[in-house]
């Protein structure tokens, strides 16, 4: 039952799968040594890169699954696409109106992947990226965050009286196990590196500007009333330029496409028509306000 399940939604995801159109590019599906044949249907064959690239664009909820555990679901599904693709062949229907239609829909949307693929992709080198990492990282400056435990209580006396405990001695950590409503798992009140937004405001507030080692508080809350203990702070450190290649390269291509398209399209004349087909009526400009009278 679970193997027809996977099928099905095998088939679900290939017949909104445009091969061409996948995000990597299409592997050449010649009969070479490191792109076998895989399966045979009639005259026709297909090879083992079109089960790749029907991988590739499945979506997403398949992503983590390995192509070895649905590899023969995949290739039955090309199969049984190839089966229809010959007995539509064979009854003509490569001359129906529709079928060139819907080709020349095919073929513009390779022609468009080619294109930024061999044009504009060509042109996003390893500085056109650093350029815009350095860019980005100068619009976006480090955020400072803090590393802090806090106690949480209810009353303010409470708090009051656990700060004053704590300046004779006792531990934070293992005062906040005993008493914090926000430690019962024994983290001794540990909140971990937080930046400001992540916090309610009257707490980031007191946290950023606390001293390094010293209790602050009580603070109040809508949950109550915090001691806090800053142990750490930081300036948030950026990803390396080298771990955040792939998605810079994606966001400099999409501007470069965008900026592209508005080039190309300021050379072209270009009509919309109303979903009816029929030209747009002009707008009429509003009427004058009459003149004040005197």
């Amino acid at each position: 039952m679970q193997r027809i399940a996977l099928s099905c939604l095998l088939a679900l995801g290939l017949a909104s799968v445009q091969p061409a159109l996948a995000e990597e590019a299409p592997i050449p599906a010649a009969a070479a040594t490191d792109d076998p044949v895989v399966a045979h249907v009639g005259e026709a064959v297909i090879y083992r890169s079109e089960v790749v690239e029907a991988y590739r664009g499945l979506p997403e909820q398949f992503a983590q699954i390995p192509m070895d555990a649905i590899f023969t679901e995949l290739v039955q599904q090309l199969v049984d696409r190839k089966v229809m693709a010959i007995a539509a062949a064979a009854a003509g229907l490569e001359n129906d109106p529709d079928y060139a239609r819907r080709m020349a829909q095919v073929k513009d949307q390779v022609l468009e992947q080619v294109y930024v693929d061999k044009v504009i992709e060509a042109q996003v080198t390893d500085a056109v990226m650093k350029a815009k990492y350095d860019k980005i990282l100068a619009e976006n400056p480090p955020e400072e965050e803090v590393h802090a435990r806090h106690i949480l209580v209810d009353t303010e006396d409470e708090a009051k009286k656990l700060k004053d405990a704590i300046e004779k001695g006792a531990d934070f950590a293992t005062t906040a196990n005993e008493h914090s409503k926000d430690a019962r798992d024994g983290s001794g009140g540990d909140l971990g590196w937080f930046t400001r937004d992540r916090m309610v405001p009257e707490f980031a507030e007191a946290a950023f500007a606390a001293e390094k080692g010293k209790v602050t508080g009580p603070v109040k809350t809508q949950f109550g009333w915090h001691l806090i203990l800053v142990e750490d702070k930081r300036k948030q450190e950026p990803p390396p330029f080298e771990a955040v290649k792939p998605q810079l390269k994606q966001l400099v291509v999409q501007e470069m496409t965008a900026a592209k398209v508005e080039e190309l399209k300021a050379g072209v004349t270009i009509e919309i028509l109303n979903p009816d087909g029929s030209k747009p009526r002009p707008e009429i400009a509003p009427a004058p306000a009459p003149a004040p009278a005197e």
